[in-house]
């Protein structure tokens, strides 16, 4: 193990004295053989550190590493890399095997050999590029002295041609890596659009067969082309048709009609670049592979390295050092150890920089790529991908004058990633490029107005773009980055046609929604007719390619800027009783009454045609249809279907009841419309939703295309008849009719009659006993029943009830009463605290549950269960005498008036005892549980001034009743007032009273007779 790390050290020496300076060596047979002998018997003597050994291990490391790494840098091509690393292998080799002073010579030439093959590249690298500085200022010199445009033009192809192979080399030498990662992005590019053509021929060949499309889509390289939506009628097949119109070729036809764009004007260009870029690829892979392998052994060499110094057998690195010192000095290398530790530090110092210096740089392009466009496609508005800019003109030849010119359009494009649109008009500066054109105006052809638009969330931009241009061309978004600090590259969209198109006007006319309105009201305000709303002006005449354009829309700006449109009415008929808004084209009677029957009236448009120095150079009329005022009629037919009087009740969730309506016979004349007629009005004229509260409704016959009609009574409709279903339709703004139904629901195939049982007495009157619980220690007292089993038939009534939509219901029916409350189980529940004593009276329906407004009763009568607990008053109990006497020997004092007296609930357990509650046999106070007071002690007020009594009832005199006269007998009368909530204490009335006798001149134990 010793001896592997000593050679280790020594090739790390050799190699790092090879990367620094190389001299001649000579034969030296016999220090060879005293140098392994000395690697042989290395002892560890001298101390050093662990830390020390490794530190110098991972520096010869790095010293190798920072040599490869120069050599590609330098531009030495892969093969001289390889040789490299083979010389470098084949010296270790040569160690190991204790090789002879002749081949490590003749190695250590290949070594110098090959690091001067590196210099002498990059030498001529430098070279090349001074020379070529030095040509560019002369070409410059002579270009500005140039006497004739031969000269001229000779020098500046010169000057060009040097410039270019002087930024060739440039580039070369400082940007080899940003090339490579630009080149590497091509190929990815690239990649992904090959991925893209080959899964939309997959798709092509295999959408008959797939048995889930939306699952092979999402799935597929066409999961990025498709959103939610389209994934959503994918799942249906019958689809297809829909999702290959309106989602895939709209956006796929755009992208292959932009790539088709690009590719056909560099066929020659891809044809070379794959030439040329798979030969680099070649090189670069071969130099990447053996890279990979020296990385590898380094590796190799620090485990072994960091296993030898964890085994502890170079605790004495000095001696090594020492060895390798005289390894150095025997093999002739010149440089004192001052010198060479100088050019090491010097070495890597400036090897620390360049990291340093890398790492920043990378830091600054990690920071860039946040800001950094990945991509920007153009999103085409229209199915074809083309955006047209349309002026206008009128005449023929040179008379012909221009009416409008070419509006601004927008266009939008796509930023990827969309977090990077964030910083989009602060970070980039757009512009358009028009290519394939043989001749480049000064100014931009197309220009921005305004700020874009950013839309963060989504990453699409809208710029907003004007011409003055009468060309087509193909166009694209440049984006250059603003400020270079950044990191941020340059980044052009997709090209897409731009296309500059005209039209030669011979004659306008206006088309209005309204303008075969002919009738309105004579007799009503609100009835106008609005020629304005909605209008458009068209045109007819030729397109740029002469052909034929009848009645097309001229867009709106044109319109706002050449075409001026007054609204008139024609002097005919009563004209005279009408008005018109001549910009707005609302067409109006003057006053509003019966008068105005049968008034008739012609509006009409004069559209002024102006040229783009706003001159009128012709002018169009268009009439609109005849107008007669005249009074609204309507007319009302009953219609009543079969089985709509008798509607079988349904619960929510079921199908709907439809009953088709017939109108055929009279019923077309009693409405005042023909069959022919009434069958050629619109779905706009029918408003099914008049009078619909119910949720009854008419509404169309399924498939109808004669407007045949039905009447729909939804599921969940309660028992009731209903007179409210109506249908409006209007004929005209004078004509409406209207058609009416009623409709009854009713059950008749269940029973819902609920019985109460035999232990109910007659009335449906119950009694509940209380409940007291816990049973050991109360802390609460209540009543509680299961209402259900007040009726021997509720489960049978249930089911009826919940097969038909419905259910039964209790409510009490003199609520609120305090304390008393029924859950939907349902269970009566009666707290024995707050309850007091009033009669519960609950009733009990079977009621539709359907019903959004009210409750309606199904049930063939309602039930009433009157409900009454128990008394809790409990039962009083008093001691056998209830006399105290008061005389000369006890007067001063006190007496316990409570002494002996009891109040017992009727569960047996006393509540109340001798003046106190009793705490010991409830687990809360048991006035608390019953919601009672404690019992109190009140004496006649004129007697107050003799006695003072506490609230537990114990009694002494006063001062007053102290000075009684001691002769006189006074009686006062002491009563205990106990509330028991509801119901009568037993035993209480007969036992609430003490008498308490004053005598101050005789003894207690004596007669006060």
């Amino acid at each position: 193990m010793k001896k592997n790390f000593v050679r280790v050290m020594l090739f790390g020496a050799l190699a790092l004295t090879v990367s620094t300076t190389v001299t001649s060596c000579k034969d030296y047979d016999d220090d060879i053989k005293n140098l392994q002998e000395q690697i042989d018997k290395v002892t560890s003597t001298n101390p050093v550190s662990t830390e020390d050994m490794k530190t110098a291990i991972s520096s010869a490391i790095q010293t190798l590493q920072t040599q490869l790494q120069t050599a590609i840098d330098g531009k030495a091509d892969a093969k001289a890399v390889q040789d490299l690393l083979k010389t470098v292998e084949a010296l270790q080799t040569a160690l190991e095997n204790k090789a002879d002073a002749s081949t490590i010579k003749t190695l250590g030439d290949q070594i110098t050999a090959l690091s001067e093959q590196v210099n002498s590249i990059e030498g001529t690298l430098n070279k090349t590029k001074e020379d070529l500085e030095a040509k560019v200022a002369d070409l410059t010199e002579k270009l500005a002295g140039a006497a004739s445009s031969e000269d001229l033009k000779k020098l500046a192809d010169e000057l060009a041609e040097a410039k270019n192979e002087l930024k060739a080399v440039t580039e070369m030498a400082e940007n080899n890596a940003a090339a490579i990662v630009s080149i590497q992005a091509d190929i990815l590019e690239l990649q992904k659009l090959d991925g893209r053509i080959t899964a939309l021929e997959t798709f092509n060949q295999n959408a008959a067969s797939k048995d889930d499309l939306a699952d092979y889509v999402a799935h597929s390289e066409l999961a990025g082309l498709v959103d939610g939506e389209v994934l959503e009628l994918l799942k249906d097949n019958g689809s297809i048709a829909k999702y290959v119109n309106d989602a895939i070729e709209s956006q796929v036809l755009a992208e292959a009609s932009a790539i088709n764009v690009s590719i056909k004007g560099v066929d020659d260009k891809l044809a070379t670049l794959s030439t040329n870029f798979e030969t680099y690829k070649q090189e670069q892979a071969t130099a990447y592979q053996t890279v990979t392998g020296n990385i590898t052994t380094l590796t190799t060499f620090k485990t072994t390295i960091e296993t030898a110094l964890t085994d502890g057998g170079y605790e004495n690195f000095a001696a090594v050092l020492t060895e390798i010192t005289t390894i150095k000095t025997s093999y002739g290398y010149c440089a004192t150890k001052e010198v060479f530790d100088g050019k090491v530090e010097a070495y890597f110092a400036d090897y620390k920089k360049t990291v340093n210096d890398k790492f920043a740089a990378l830091e600054k392009r990690l920071t860039a790529l946040e800001n950094q466009i990945q991509s920007i496609v153009y999103i085409p508005e229209y199915e074809d991908g083309q955006v047209k800019f349309m002026s206008y003109y009128y005449g023929e030849g040179e008379a012909r004058k221009m009416i409008a010119q070419a509006d601004p359009i927008q266009v939008k494009f796509r930023i990827s990633p969309a977090t990077a649109a964030a910083n989009f008009v602060a970070n980039y500066t757009p512009s358009f490029d028009a290519q394939e054109i043989k001749t480049r105006a000064a100014e931009e052809i197309y220009s921005i107005e305004g700020t874009p638009t950013v839309d963060e969330a989504t990453g699409i931009v809208t710029y907003t773009l004007s011409t003055t241009t009468d060309k087509s061309y193909a166009i694209s978004l440049n984006l250059k980055a603003k400020d270079a600090t950044k990191n941020l590259t340059d980044i052009s969209s997709n090209y897409f046609p731009v296309i500059a198109d005209y039209r030669v006007i011979t004659s306008v006319t206006l088309n209005s929604p309204n303008q075969d309105v002919a009738t309105m009201l004579s007799d009503n305000a609100a009835s106008k007719i609005d020629y304005g709303t909605g209008a458009k002006v068209l045109m007819t005449g030729k397109d740029r390619a002469g052909n034929a354009i009848i009645d097309e829309a001229i867009s709106e700006s044109a319109v706002n800027k050449s075409f001026a449109v007054k609204y008139t009415l024609k002097a005919a008929d009563d004209y005279n009783d009408f008005k018109i808004g001549e910009t707005n084209g609302v067409l109006e009677l003057k006053s509003y009454s019966s008068s105005f029957n049968n008034k008739k009236v012609t509006a009409q448009a004069r559209i002024t045609m102006k040229d783009a120095a706003g001159d009128a150079v012709s002018t169009f009329t268009k009439e609109f249809a005849q107008v007669t005022a005249g009074e609204q009629v309507i007319k009302t037919l009953a219609v009543n279907p079969s089985g709509i009087g008798t509607v079988e009740f349904k619960s929510k969730g079921e199908e709907a009841s439809v009953f088709d309506v017939d109108l055929t016979g009279p019923n077309y004349s009693t409405l005042g419309i023909t069959e022919s007629d009434y069958q050629a009005l619109g779905s706009e004229c029918f408003d099914f939703e008049t009078g619909a509260k119910s949720g009854i409704k008419f509404a169309f016959k399924e498939n109808t295309t004669t407007n045949e009609l039905t009447v729909v009574v939804p599921a969940g409709i309660p028992v009731n008849t209903y007179n409210d279903v109506t249908l409006t339709v209007t004929v005209s703004p004078t004509q409406k009719f209207t058609i009416t139904a009623n409709a009854t629901v009713q059950i008749t195939n269940a029973d819902y009659a609920l019985n109460f049982n035999t232990d109910i007495a007659a009335g449906g009157t119950m009694t509940l006993q209380p409940t007291y619980a816990p049973f050991d220690k109360p802390t609460l007292v209540s009543f509680s029943s299961d209402l259900k089993n007040a009726f021997n038939n509720y489960a049978t009534v249930e089911g009826n009830a919940d097969n038909a939509g419905a259910s039964i219901k209790f409510a009490i029916d003199n609520a609120p009463i305090a304390g008393v409350s029924i859950s939907e189980d349902p269970v009566l529940t009666v707290d024995g605290s707050k309850y007091k004593g009033d009669n519960i009276a609950v009733k009990v329906n079977v009621v539709g549950k359907n019903n959004e407004d009210a409750d309606v009763t199904l049930s063939s009568a309602e039930k009433t269960l009157n409900i009454t607990p128990t008394s809790l008053a409990g039962s009083w109990t008093a001691p056998a005498s209830t006399t105290v006497k008061i005389g000369r020997d006890n007067y001063q004092s006190t007496f316990d008036l409570a002494n002996g007296f009891s109040w017992k609930a009727t569960n047996d357990k006393t509540i109340w005892k001798d003046g106190s509650a009793n705490t010991t046999d409830w687990g809360a106070s048991p006035l608390t549980v019953f919601g009672v007071d404690l019992p109190t002690f009140t004496v006649a007020s004129a007697d107050q001034q003799y006695v003072s009594i506490t609230e537990s009832g114990v009694l002494s005199l006063t001062e007053t009743g102290r000075n009684l006269d001691p002769s006189a007998k006074k009686t006062i009368t002491v009563t205990i007032n106990a509330a028991p909530g509801w119901g009568t204490i037993t035993g209480y009335d007969a036992g609430k009273i003490v008498t308490v006798e004053i005598k101050l001149g005789t003894a207690s134990d004596q007669p006060f007779d």
